[in-house]
């Protein structure tokens, strides 16, 4: 198994990118590893707030300039790849993680204790009430589980805090840094137009999507034709759809205003609509 920190062994250069919670978060991971962290942001002022604290900060132009020296940048989900700083280290061959692909580094590392469960939860629209609802039943059922992501706080923010399962909202920008994450079941929801000029395509953006589905279990909604075409490329071994209407074999549905599983546990209703 390669090591999954290998960019982060004390004393080495690391650039984050972004002066919000994103970053502070991303600051306060980096800490306890010994690394050498210098924030960088187009927001002067934001640099300044840091500086005061006793945070390294650096200009984009001169983070730019001087590229080469980090052995990683790890940004916040807003920076797209067109971003000056995360070209340049593109270019200059600089790992770039995002705040999200941190956490799941860590967290598999077991820095925090036995590696989490992560459950993600994806899609345009939809994903923040879905998550909420995840939450919700994993601890009507007695799972110790934290809502975190792009709801609530940073993944990197709850590592330290005792859980079992982390339900987790994921954002298309937050999957685009996080190329390595593996959910134990991830689901995306539905894919329609949108944040085209982050992604620069809509075949980009739901590639992005997809990156949800390449853990153990992958699941769509098959109602939307767009989420339903990633299923069958998906990297997950088990792979489930699920309507609104009547299941087929292998599908989560709706009978009679009923959940019916069809995929994990055949015939079996779940609860009322």
């Amino acid at each position: 198994m390669p090591d999954l920190l290998a960019s982060l062994t004390p004393g080495a250069r690391v650039l984050v990118t972004g002066a919000g919670i994103t970053g502070r978060a991303v600051l306060g991971a980096l800490q306890p590893l010994g690394v050498a962290a210098t924030l960088c942001d187009d927001n002067a002022a934001a640099l300044q707030s840091y500086a005061a604290e006793g945070v390294a900060v650096v200009e984009p132009a001169a983070a730019v300039a001087s590229i080469s020296d980090y052995a990683l940048v790890v940004t916040s989900p807003g920076f797209p790849p067109t971003a000056p700083v995360l070209a340049a280290a593109a270019a200059a061959g600089v790992p770039i993680w995002g705040d999200v692909e941190l956490a799941w580094r860590l967290d598999a590392a077991g820095r925090f204790g036995p590696p989490r469960r992560w459950l993600v939860v994806t899609g345009t629209n939809g994903k923040t009430t879905t998550t909420s609802m995840l939450h919700a039943m994993l601890e009507a059922d007695g799972r110790r589980s934290i809502l975190c992501g792009n709801i609530g706080d940073p993944v990197l923010a709850v590592l330290d805090r005792p859980a079992e399962l982390l339900a987790v909202e994921l954002s298309s920008f937050q999957l685009h840094w996080a190329p390595s994450v593996r959910p134990e079941a991830g689901v995306v929801l539905n894919v329609a137009e949108d944040h085209l000029d982050w992604h620069g395509s809509m075949a980009a953006y739901a590639a992005d999507k997809a990156r949800a589905l390449d853990g153990r279990v992958a699941v769509v909604g098959l109602d939307d034709p767009l989420a339903a075409g990633l299923l069958p490329a998906a990297a997950a071994p088990v792979r489930v759809g699920f309507r609104l209407g009547e299941p087929a074999t292998g599908e989560l549905g709706v009978t009679a205003g009923k959940l019916v599983d069809r995929a994990f546990d055949d015939g079996v209703e779940l609860a009322d609509v």
